[in-house]
């Protein structure tokens, strides 16, 4: 049987603010929050409450201030994720006139020096042919299948590796070549058209592994037929990489710089066939799935920095909306 896609988290709290924190999510929940991996968080917070032995009903200065110290081994973004959890805890504690040290924390934004990895034509057409070409196992006869489309559609879809593995048949339409996102990232749908290539390919693949499913099967099915983990796509990953000669460090390349390519490419061929930007970059922020604009245009001044020839038409006539700075976040 098929995995429940996107299933919400839920946890046990049984430290000293345990029943508080279970009605903190509720709260967040029905208004229509997922609140899954703040939970995760908020498990942590229970447990912290218990190596301190803080007091019931009470967010002490001692939790706040433990809790906000960064980790060695942790990013800006992870620490900063977390203290957002304390700040929102604190303020249901506030609400509801519960004692609490109110954190003084508040994360400053940082400029974010991250650059994504942009696959040339030629790795992405030798990334395509190593998928084409993966082994399969007899515990996993239709891996080559599989991974080839997915990693087709990651590139010329732009989706996220989690939406495109949480594609159920029905999200597939093989007629119009258009993929439907549910429930994506930033809690939102979004309609995908395909190119005519790959609707096809998704037509052939479909007749061949789906022949005897339903519309709420998985599109791209495990060996049990439920939902790949993003995690069993590393190794595969690696392997492809290999395979193409492209060389990995510890910062990639990635799955999602496929993504990352498909963005600057798109903005890369407008630019060069003329179009407006101005008019373009809503409609690639809504393909993307974006929440805000800004995220969108940090890939025009990526764009700018891995393609010269195009810098001259950028300034010239777009020159108002390329951003300074930062590049952007790893999961946008």
């Amino acid at each position: 049987m098929a995995k429940e896609r996107n299933p919400i988290r839920t946890f046990e709290y049984t430290g000293p603010i345990g029943k508080h924190l279970e009605a903190f999510i509720s709260e967040k929940r029905a208004v229509g929050f997922k609140y899954s991996a703040e939970a995760f968080r908020l498990r942590e917070i229970d447990r912290l409450c218990i190596v301190l032995n803080t007091p019931p009903d009470s967010l002490p200065r001692n939790l706040v201030l433990e809790w906000g110290l960064k980790r060695s081994h942790e990013s800006h973004k992870t620490w900063q994720s977390r203290q957002v959890v304390m700040r929102q805890l604190t303020e249901y504690f506030i609400n509801h006139g519960l004692d609490t040290h109110l954190t003084t924390i508040e994360p400053l934004h940082k400029e974010y020096d991250f650059v994504p990895y942009i696959f040339s034509d030629d790795e992405i057409a030798r990334i395509f042919s190593a998928a084409d070409a993966l082994k399969s196992y007899t515990w996993s006869p239709q891996r080559q299948e599989v991974l080839s489309l997915l990693f087709r559609i990651l590139y010329c879809c732009g989706l996220r590796l989690g939406e495109a593995l949480s594609l159920k048949l029905k999200d597939v339409d093989l007629e119009n070549g258009v993929l439907t996102v549910i429930d994506g990232k930033n809690r939102t749908d979004r309609y995908i058209p395909m190119s005519p290539e790959l609707t096809q390919r998704c037509r052939a693949f479909s007749a061949k592994m789906h022949q005897e499913h339903t519309q709420d099967s998985v599109f791209l099915p495990a060996p049990d037929g439920g939902f790949y983990s993003k995690g069993s796509m590393q190794y595969a990953w690696s392997q492809l990489l290999r395979a193409a000669n492209i060389p990995r460090t510890d910062n990639g390349p990635r799955i999602h710089d496929l993504r990352h390519t498909f963005s600057v490419s798109c903005l890369k061929n407008w630019v060069r066939n003329g179009k407006d930007l101005n008019a373009m970059l809503p409609v690639l922020s809504a393909y993307l799935g974006h929440k805000r604009l800004s995220a969108t245009g940090h890939y025009l001044r990526l764009t700018a920095d891995m393609y010269p020839e195009v810098v001259s038409v950028f300034e010239a006539n777009f020159g108002g909306v390329i951003p300074e700075g930062d590049y952007l976040h790893e999961e946008d």
